[in-house]
């Protein structure tokens, strides 16, 4: 069934042509307010457009986004940029106060409000049944790549005291017991990220930057425990025997001081890129690497590997948190931070037969998680939700 887009004044709902049908949720703002691109905010974009077919009307809780994912998608019109400092500013604030932007009556028309993030400040929003999606345990595993403190805030608070907990993998479920303990499994469901149709299926052309003939890839983040360093490293031992392998970093925001020095001081300087591409690029970019290298020793899911194998590219992951339960047998793993591994993998996965098999076998993997399946099952617990609490 076709959607509208209602434009209020002070928030925009999404709503399919028979509102009294479904159950109204409310998405705060959180994680669009705290990235501006990222996997977290995706999955919110991507469920938010389609739960309206399961029964859902998504109210999202938000006017004007410097979030890309949510502007790109024209649910929200895109705020205008600020300066890098402002923007630093802005952020800085608002984890440091982070008030809800919704207070009043608007939240008293929902059915459930579903946290997108864990600022202690919207903890008991509206008071009503609540909803909290946990992406990982990653500060909590690893409080040493966190010396300023966890940047989940009140992650445990709001495990506590949401009704539902969903969670992204087995991996990260475990996880989380083990931190805040078994009490919180009645509550929690696992339901997976997706990975959208543009990656799946081909797709008109789009406007490409120039890109090098031939690539390692590496997306996202970069930081500590994503082992950015590591992959550089490789790259860089393999480029002393291949002219023409370069390497091409997606997004992950500006390099810190150590990570410029790092690829300024390189002899292969000019043969590293970084782009920050749209979500129409984005697929492009997975189809014309060599390899996506994605070393991270810890992930609540890992959305780029699946994005990967469905574009018929292979991936080599760190063999650690729950790579295996989203490769399967269709990735290559290494040794966690241990650079020829690192090589050794990605010289495999880039043999003619290994290849041929993730062209051939690597959508169908992907297509066993899908963004209609997570909306399906989401609008599942917002629907048992109400109804307990009827």
């Amino acid at each position: 069934m076709p959607f509208d887009i209602t434009i209020h004044k002070s928030y925009f709902r999404i709503s399919q042509r028979k509102p009294k049908e479904l159950i109204r949720v409310g998405f705060d703002d959180q994680i669009f307010i705290a990235q501006s691109r990222g996997g977290i905010s995706k999955y919110f974009v991507e469920i938010i457009q389609r739960l309206p077919k399961y029964g859902v009307e998504p109210i999202l809780l938000c006017e004007e986004t410097r979030n890309s994912h949510l502007a790109e998608s024209g649910l929200v019109p895109r705020a205008k940029q600020d300066s890098n400092l402002k923007s630093r500013l802005r952020g800085y604030l608002w984890r440091l106060t982070g008030n809800p932007r919704y207070k009043g009556p608007l939240i008293e028309t929902v059915d459930v409000i579903h946290h997108t993030f864990t600022n202690g400040a919207y903890l008991g929003l509206g008071h009503k049944p609540s909803v909290v999606t946990i992406y990982d345990m990653i500060p909590e595993v690893y409080p040493e790549y966190f010396p300023t403190g966890n940047p989940h805030f009140a992650k445990k608070k709001f495990a506590e005291r949401c009704d539902v907990l969903i969670s992204i993998s087995e991996s990260t479920t475990n996880d989380m017991l083990k931190f805040y303990g078994d009490n919180l499994r009645s509550k929690t469901m696992v339901v997976p990220f997706g990975v959208g149709e543009q990656f799946l299926s081909p797709h008109p052309e789009v406007e490409m930057p120039d890109l090098p003939e031939k690539y390692l890839l590496f997306v996202g983040v970069r930081r500590g425990y994503k082992h950015f360093k590591t992959a550089f490293l490789a790259f860089e031992k393999m480029a002393k025997n291949d002219s023409e392998l370069c390497f091409v970093v997606i997004g992950g925001g500006r390099y810190s001081d150590e990570e410029r020095k790092m690829v300024q001081t390189s002899p292969f300087v000019e043969r590293v890129f970084h782009f920050n591409p749209s979500d129409e690029q984005m697929p492009e970019f997975y189809r014309r690497a060599k390899c996506f290298v994605f070393p991270s020793v810890y992930e609540g899911f890992g959305l780029p590997t699946l994005e990967s194998l469905a574009s018929g590219t292979p991936v080599v992951l760190a063999d650690a948190s729950c790579s295996r339960e989203v490769g399967g047998d269709l990735a290559i793993y290494c040794e966690p931070g241990d650079v020829q591994s690192l090589i050794d993998s990605v010289e495999k996965a880039t043999s003619i037969d290994w290849v041929n098999r993730i062209k051939r076998d690597g959508p169908a993997r992907a297509k066993e998680f899908t963004w209609d399946f997570v909306a399906e099952e989401t609008a599942k617990i917002y629907k048992n939700l109400v109804q307990k609490t009827k």
